[in-house]
Parts: structure tokens; C-alpha cells; sequence
């Protein structure tokens, strides 16, 4: 940092209009700062989120590691749990719109960043709110470090931040947002076997209670599958004989003989599944410089009970003779939209 780019990043901001308007939603303190008008004429609204419960993870994960056990192996279902990969809860990722009273904006993207007194970039930016009469009510004791600052940027180019009656109510009108909740529920999957019954699973944070219908799970010869896209003259015509020749050979080599286990299922139109073998949840990760992943269609779009077939294959190959599989229901995704969020 020098002071030509500390300056280069002030004057950016060309107008300020404080709001300063505080709202504490599942937990978490949101605070709206207020909007500013950048020098390329766009307009953004800044909002400080605090979650107190991610402030005590952080200082669980800072006392974790200093009374650690030496050579503590990390699993796969450590890291796809996210045990050592803190997340804090941010309320307004997913804006589509955000309403003044009659004024109404719409958003084209939006940004997080963590903040602390190493962010100086950031730091500037609240000492120039400060500066216009910021009061950052509810915050001024919390810890800086453990705070998130969202900027959802509007559609258009602004000349001056538009009026707005400061009184009136803010509504966020919400998008369709993508949860993600912890099941680990043991299951034997055979292959080619029958599934007459429903299985039922359990949210383990929540306690909500949900279903499958397993409709068959089959393996999925990988390698007989992409032949056909090596085959394919259009793909001669992108790539050399040569790098064709040993895209197949290594491919060939990695996956002739092993199938991916694909489990065919019904459920709740707006949940979708994810099953691993407890083997590779239980394995230390290896981390590769390249990684490849597979997505599965099922040949029918319904399944036996009249609802829609989705698909799901544990990314880890297997003998094409396997027939027993001890894997997880590891967790499932819900899509729903979510509500609007209204600061009175």
C-alpha cells in the first residue's frame, strides 16, 4: 500500500447519503450503513452484518487449534462439513430488489467481504461515513473483525443518489436462495435391488423430518460413456490427434474397469440429495492439481410414485462387479424463496 492508491481508492466515492438503521434478523445484527455513488456513476448500498454466533466460532476454532492433538488427521467428512471452514450467517446475499418507499432499485450484483482494522480500504470507507455523521448504533463496542460488509450494487449509472424520505420503511425483496442442511444417515445401497419402501431422514440441526423413494441405483460406466464423446468428430476438430490421443489414454486409464454409483430417487419437489461412501468420508483428503466431476440425468423424468426422477452418483468410482454399497445421505439442499426483509 502507498498513498497514491489509498487516494486512488477515496476518491472513488463521490457522494455518501447516510441512513444508519439497524435491524437484528435470526440472530444477526444488520445494520444499514447508506448508499454511496462510486466515480464510474454507479450506485451501491452498504450493509454491516454481525453474527455474534460466528464471533464465538471464531474464538472456539482459535482455542481448537492451539490445544490440538500433533498429527490430527483431517477427513473428507470433515471438509465437506465444514469443520474448519467458518461461515458466518449474511442476510442479504440474494437481493433482487430494494425498495425506498416509492423508490425502487433494482440490484445487478452484490459483494462480502470481512472486515478489520487490516482492511484499510475498508477502514477508509467508515472513517468517511463517520465524517458525514455516521452512527453506527448497535456496533460501536462489537468487534470489527468479526464483521461482514455487503455491497449490492444497482442497475444503471446515477448522476446524484436519488431522494428518498429517510422514514420510510426499506423492503429487500429476496431471490430464490439455496440452503444446504447435515443429515450423515448410514444406507446400504445394492445394486440392481428393489426399494418398495420410502426412507426417512432427519435434518441434524433442525430436527425436520423428510423422505425418499429410491427408485433403483445402478453404475454408471464412466468410461463406456465418454468413448462415445472421444468418437465424436466435431471433437477431432478442436484438439490435435495428439492431445486427443492422450486425453483417451489417460481417461482410459483412470476409469476403464470402474463404474460410478447412480442413485435414481424421488423426494420433496424442492429438496435434491447427496450421497458418499462412508469409505471416502472417513478417508484423509487428496487434494489434486485437477479434479473432475460428474452430473447425472436420469432416462425417465418420473419416478414410481408420479414425482419428478432426479439423480444423484457418489463422485468416487468402484469395480464395475460391486454390488453392495455402505454409503451416506450425507445432506440435502433446499431451494425456496426466501422472504422479504423489511427495516422499519
Amino acid at each position: 500500500m502507498n498513498f497514491q492508491e489509498m487516494q486512488n481508492r477515496l476518491s472513488q466515492s463521490k457522494e455518501i447519503a447516510v441512513i444508519s438503521r439497524n435491524a437484528e434478523i435470526d440472530g444477526v445484527i444488520c445494520h444499514i450503513m447508506g448508499m454511496v455513488r462510486r466515480d464510474d456513476h454507479t450506485l451501491q448500498l452498504l450493509i454491516l452484518e454481525y453474527d455474534e454466533a460466528y464471533r464465538e466460532k471464531l474464538e472456539s476454532a482459535e482455542i481448537s487449534v492451539l490445544t490440538a492433538s500433533p498429527g490430527e488427521a483431517l477427513t473428507n467428512r470433515m471438509e465437506q462439513r465444514g469443520d474448519r471452514n467458518l461461515r458466518p450467517a449474511l442476510r442479504f446475499s440474494n437481493v433482487k430488489k430494494v425498495c425506498f418507499g416509492d423508490l425502487e432499485l433494482t440490484t445487478n450484483e452484490s459483494s462480502n467481504g470481512k472486515c478489520g482494522t487490516e482492511q484499510w480500504d475498508k477502514v477508509a470507507l467508515f472513517t468517511q461515513f463517520l465524517l458525514k455523521g455516521w452512527n453506527p448504533v448497535g456496533l460501536g463496542t462489537r468487534d470489527i473483525g468479526a464483521m461482514f460488509l455487503t455491497s449490492l450494487t444497482f442497475v444503471g449509472t446515477y448522476d446524484a443518489i436519488p431522494a428518498f424520505a429517510a422514514e420510510v420503511p426499506i423492503r429487500f425483496a429476496m431471490g430464490r436462495d439455496s440452503t444446504c442442511h447435515l443429515v450423515e444417515m448410514p444406507v446400504s445401497l445394492t445394486v440392481g435391488s428393489e426399494y418398495p419402501d420410502k426412507l426417512y431422514f432427519t435434518d441434524k440441526i433442525s430436527g425436520e423430518r423428510h423422505w425418499v423413494q429410491i427408485n433403483r441405483v445402478t453404475l454408471c460406466d464412466m468410461w463406456a460413456e465418454m468413448a462415445k464423446t472421444f468418437a465424436d468428430p466435431r471433437l477431432k476438430e478442436q484438439v490435435s490427434p495428439e492431445e486427443l490421443a492422450r486425453s483417451k489414454a489417460d481417461f482410459e486409464k483412470r476409469f476403464a474397469g470402474m463404474c460410478y454409483p447412480v442413485i435414481e430417487y424421488e423426494c420433496e419437489e424442492d429438496i435434491s440429495l447427496q450421497f458418499y461412501s462412508q469409505g471416502w468420508l472417513n478417508a484423509e483428503p487428496i487434494h489434486k492439481n485437477s479434479g473432475m466431476s460428474f452430473l447425472m440425468k436420469t432416462d425417465k423424468s418420473i419416478g414410481k410414485l408420479g414425482l419428478k426422477l432426479k439423480a444423484d452418483i457418489i463422485q468416487e468410482p468402484v469395480p464395475a462387479d460391486t454390488i453392495c454399497i455402505e454409503a451416506e445421505l450425507f445432506q440435502y439442499n433446499r431451494v425456496s424463496e426466501a422472504e422479504d426483509i423489511v427495516i422499519a
